[in-house]
């Protein structure tokens, strides 16, 4: 396990962004806006209603509209406010924002792209900074998930995802060897 996968509110609960048109065609987004489709207002309202049976005291969501959406989705079933956490961003991949998914280069660091390295510093910054009481929500990407999920000792690499709106609780390991546990929210 990373030891510098420490921030102050633990267990949290991630939730990725809703489906939208993008997505659904296979469309690597990054950094680029996009609205929920129709399938994806529909499932955030799911991953709202099973959210509503944890006490939230706080989320935190990227900027990206897409995100926006889903966390105001929560927002409205659970009657707590949502607060903006750049650092949560998606990865941005510059002239491949836009493409299909699978003509993105399998190297990890292609040109015109944000490094890894400088990519998963800006999640873990944005993580730590977040505080106060929990139990926290945070509504952001795929990217930002494996980040979260490699930091944290599980195996993920950059082909692994999870589901669009499927709310996930992570819990800290009990001792230092140990990975982390995720157990789906409701499910």
């Amino acid at each position: 396990m990373n030891d510098s996968f420490v921030f102050g509110v633990t267990p949290f609960y991630f939730l990725r962004h809703g489906e939208t048109p993008e997505t659904e065609k296979g469309i690597l987004q990054g950094q680029s806006e996009s609205e929920l489709s129709a399938t994806g207002r529909k499932t955030a309202e799911a991953a709202a209603a099973r959210l509503a049976t944890v006490s939230l005291h706080s989320i935190y969501a990227s900027p990206l509209k897409r995100t926006m959406q889903t966390a105001a989705i929560v927002s409205a079933a659970t009657g707590v406010a949502v607060q903006t956490l750049p650092g949560l961003m998606e990865r941005y991949w510059g002239i491949y924002e836009g493409q299909p998914n699978d003509e993105r280069p399998a190297s990890p660091d292609p040109e015109t792209v944000e490094t890894l390295a400088d990519f998963s510093n800006r999640v873990l910054s944005a993580m730590r900074s977040i505080s106060g009481q929990t139990p926290v929500l945070v509504v952001s990407h795929s990217g930002v998930f494996r980040v979260l999920a490699r930091h944290a000792g599980l195996s993920m690499d950059d082909s692994t995802s999870i589901g669009s709106a499927q709310p996930l609780r992570l819990d800290p390991a009990q001792d230092q060897d140990l990975a982390w546990r995720i157990s789906e929210v409701g499910g």
